[in-house]
């Protein structure tokens, strides 16, 4: 059987060559505008990044805990009106009490590991967070490593604040959302909302395969 002068298998495979092709560079096009629009994002953002010692159960479940105990600590101690760089200066200059604070926890809890928080520049993964969707790149982050740190992870954002407010960043605070409308030019704002780019390949040359 051949296609216009051409095999079928030949041309099966260039046509699923055409669109492999096609694909990687769509993939490429998103990419780069997902890590630009991550790179205007980062330097008003910090992010909260919790890493479980395993995936055991006991583990993760810890993990969560944790997550609460430094959450509800952080709401009262810290002050409420704290922008990204006193955040920043608060948890560095806290770090030991948050530590001991952490290991005291899970000793309690019978677990033998202990918690280490990092203040670092790490990759995320793109996250959705009520009606806004980060993309990846690297964000300033405050890093909880439980043990190991080879568990499933857990994410959120410090500043400005998600994680007060709900603590599966299902919802984003008012003050939190007129933030970012105020401090991120309209064209990256509006990008957060419509932030699920579908890639769409037109199928160009396979629609009349079949047909003579």
């Amino acid at each position: 059987m051949t296609r216009r002068g051409v095999p079928m298998k030949k041309y099966m495979f260039l046509s699923f060559t055409c669109l492999l092709v096609a694909g990687l560079i769509a993939f490429s096009q998103v990419r780069k505008q997902q890590e630009e629009l991550a790179d205007h994002l980062a330097p008003s953002i910090l992010r909260f990044h919790i890493l479980a010692d395993s995936d055991r159960r006991q583990d993760q479940q810890v993990k969560l805990e944790v997550r609460s105990l430094i959450l509800d600590y952080m709401q009262e101690k810290m002050d409420p009106d704290a922008k990204k760089p006193e955040t920043v200066i608060w948890l560095t200059e806290n770090t030991g009490s948050l530590e001991t604070m952490m290991n005291q926890y899970l000793a309690e809890q019978g677990f033998s590991y202990q918690a280490r928080l990092q203040l670092t520049n790490c990759y995320f993964p793109a996250r959705t967070y009520g009606a806004l969707t980060f993309p990846a790149g690297y964000y300033d982050a405050a890093r909880i490593v439980l043990g190991k740190g080879r568990g499933r992870n857990w994410w959120c954002v410090l500043y400005p604040r998600f994680c007060f407010v709900d603590a599966v960043c299902s919802s984003i605070p008012e003050e939190s959302l007129a933030f970012l409308q105020q401090n991120l030019n309209q064209d990256d704002f509006l990008a957060l909302e419509d932030n699920r780019p579908e890639i769409k390949i037109r199928f160009f040359l396979l629609p009349d395969l079949y047909s003579e």
